[in-house]
């Protein structure tokens, strides 16, 4: 899983200003290109959820989603999006998008990482050398001709709402996974029959 992301760290530690007020730019940058005006690539203090877009949804958000395990090396841990069901613990509660950046909230030296097909969404926390976050993401609004009709702003990344799946490996004790355009042909971190679709859900924005 790690062999994309693990180049050395950048030498000096990436330091991303997160104001307190939600921000509408009024340029869209590149992550956010092709959905027009509807969008935000910075916004703060958020929850994520999975909404099944192929069977009912208990409710109008879909499944919590939180920071799973995602295996460690010397000096920092990984982290992917998990269902809150599947891995029951709640590190960091909030987040926030920052520049096209989705990052943890609190204190805490995290890096979202680039994300490539057949890839979970991925995160690296370091006390030393922080990766550049990689600036992939954006809020789809639901004013958004690309909305979701749910009242809820939807996720994108690398310009695309419309592709993530949730995936475990065939164990009932596996972490439920976000992936990115799904494969069968994969690193191993999820069996791709268990995988269906979703739209992730920006729950919290005022």
């Amino acid at each position: 899983m790690f062999a994309l992301i693990m180049l050395p760290f950048i030498a000096a530690s990436a330091v991303i200003a997160v104001p307190t007020a939600l921000h509408t730019r009024q340029t869209i940058a590149p992550w956010c290109e092709g959905f027009g005006d509807g969008v935000l690539d910075t916004a703060h203090n958020f929850t994520l959820a999975a909404y099944n877009t192929t069977l009912p949804n208990a409710n109008s958000t879909g499944a919590p989603l939180v920071f799973g395990q995602a295996g460690a090396v010397d000096g920092a841990s990984f982290k992917v999006l998990s269902t809150s069901a599947s891995y029951p613990f709640n590190d960091f509660p909030l987040l926030s998008l920052t520049n096209g950046a989705l990052l943890p909230n609190g204190p805490v030296q995290a890096s979202d990482a680039n994300v490539t097909a057949g890839q979970e969404l991925l995160w690296v926390l370091t006390t030393v050398n922080l990766p550049t976050p990689a600036q992939i993401y954006c809020a789809v609004l639901d004013t958004s001709p690309y909305g979701g009709g749910t009242g809820f702003p939807r996720l994108a990344v690398h310009n695309d709402i419309d592709s993530f799946s949730l995936c475990s490996l065939d164990d009932p004790n596996a972490q439920n996974n976000v992936v990115y355009k799904a494969s069968a042909i994969n690193d191993g971190s999820y069996d791709f029959s268990t995988c269906y679709p979703v739209q992730i859900q920006i729950i919290g924005l005022d």
